[in-house]
């Protein structure tokens, strides 16, 4: 339920909210990300740039981490076991997951504007559309993955 600092789970058949969970120390939850093999959501927090992790199977946050300056956009790699955490601010954060930890493993400003990923599953790439890339003009920017 973004902006309400909760998590809610949903009937797909109904559609109805069937449980909800408060996410403390998150100030403005706004990105949503999913490890459905280990039962994890990332949530971004751009009122106060955290990243919460919640463990699906206990239903309660299990992890309060720091990212860039207003989080926007995540996207997970499940292969790589590697998330990725876009910030208005041009920050990027990278995590990867170790059984249910997310570790931290850096953080950089990557352009102004890159607050947009997605990522190739099979190749592991990510990739950052940016308003203002080189000559100034629009630009997709293409990272390859390091080990």
């Amino acid at each position: 339920m973004q902006s309400r600092n909760t998590l809610a789970e949903i009937d797909p058949a109904t559609l109805a909210i069937t449980r909800r969970l408060d996410l403390p120390g998150c100030d403005h939850d706004h990105g949503l990300a999913l490890d459905a093999a280990e039962r994890l959501a990332f949530v971004a927090c751009d009122g106060n740039a955290r990243l919460l992790t919640v463990d699906l199977d206990a239903w309660k946050v299990t992890a309060n981490q720091p990212v860039g300056v207003d989080p926007d956009v995540l996207a997970y790699d499940p292969a790589a076991a590697r998330l990725y955490v876009a910030c208005e601010s041009g920050w990027l954060t990278v995590a990867n997951r170790h059984g249910k930890t997310l570790n931290i493993t850096g953080s950089a400003h990557l352009a102004d504007g890159a607050h947009v990923v997605a990522v190739d599953p099979v190749t592991h790439r990510s990739y950052y559309p940016v308003p203002a890339g080189p000559g100034g003009r629009p630009a997709l920017l293409i990272e390859e993955p390091t080990t």
